[in-house]
């Protein structure tokens, strides 16, 4: 798996956020696009990875941050997480679905997914990848491309 190395990450500048859910659309999209050839009906519930958030001042996204001080990886019990030029990945092969890295996150961005893969049902860890499948291509990230007001910004 090739990240450019020298990754970009996503920032918000929330004051610029209009609360609009395109950056949300085109996660899901993206996921269509991603996973949909792979998947029969039923197989993947199609979530989000960044939320928009709504308190008293506005608008805020909320997405993985791939901090370099990653509780999720820490505390991972079977080693699940797989850090690439800063980048924090899942692996499908070894994560069993216990819930500690959601739990751990203090953004509140990973969740716990049932999927379907070589028709076996399994829990797993899922969040922003930073569009990983685009990247490789020189593409932006879905959710940043999708923002009108530019509130995302790759850093």
């Amino acid at each position: 798996m090739c990240i450019p190395k020298e990754s970009k990450f996503l920032a918000v500048d929330a004051s610029q956020c209009m609360g609009c859910r395109n950056c949300e659309l085109a996660c899901c999209t993206r996921k269509v696009e991603h996973y949909g050839n792979e998947a029969k009906p039923g197989d993947i519930r199609i979530m989000p990875n960044i939320i928009i958030g709504h308190d008293g001042n506005g608008s805020k996204p909320a997405f993985c941050r791939h901090c370099s001080e990653a509780f999720c990886e820490k505390l991972c019990p079977v080693n699940a997480t797989i850090k690439v030029n800063g980048v924090i990945l899942f692996d499908k092969t070894k994560c069993n679905g216990c819930g500690i890295c959601e739990q751990a996150c203090p953004y509140g961005v990973i969740t716990i997914g049932t999927f379907k893969i070589n028709e076996i049902t399994k829990k797993l860890a899922t969040k922003c990848d930073l569009c990983i499948d685009r990247r490789i291509n020189d593409e932006e990230p879905a959710c940043y491309a999708a923002c009108p007001t530019k509130a995302l910004a790759l850093i």
